[in-house]
């Protein structure tokens, strides 16, 4: 009869190995939406602490695991978020900010944003685009100061 806690323990390492892999990037995310502070730790260790029993369950590759650890780390920051103001930008919606963060702030590929969000290619683009004019138009709008000596 096979051992049910071999099995057990070589999924906890191979969850172990998925967190020291995509830790750094979970953390940057959530710092990224939420800013530096308690706050994003919380949302970073929490979006593992949701993936753990599912990876137990069914188990997944590095693509999958990686999807899914982006996917509940937006989803935690989401809940933290609501009714607070904007980390990135005043000007930008939630789902503006999370692809500002993905792409600007991770330099993820648009085709792993897209994976990650669910969206297509095309649809993203022009998100993108849309979310360029609204920073240029608002950055036009705000006041530089500038200093002189006189």
């Amino acid at each position: 009869m096979p051992d049910p806690l071999s099995r057990t323990s070589a999924s906890t390492a191979g969850f172990a190995e998925y967190i020291e892999k995509y830790s750094g990037n979970i953390y940057m995310l959530s710092r990224l939406l939420l800013g530096q502070g308690a706050e994003a730790e919380e949302a970073a260790v929490k979006s593992f602490t949701e993936l753990y029993e599912p990876y137990l369950r069914t188990g997944c590759d590095a693509q999958s695991f990686s999807l899914q650890a982006y996917r509940e780390c937006i989803r935690c920051c989401s809940r933290i978020a609501q009714g607070r103001k904007s980390r990135i930008s005043a000007c930008l919606s939630w789902e503006d900010q999370l692809v500002h963060a993905l792409r600007y702030g991770l330099r993820l590929s648009l085709t792993d944003i897209s994976l990650i969000l669910r969206m297509n290619l095309p649809e993203l683009k022009a998100q993108i685009r849309q979310m360029r004019e609204q920073l240029a138009a608002h950055e036009a709008e705000t006041p530089t100061a500038s200093l002189s000596v006189g």
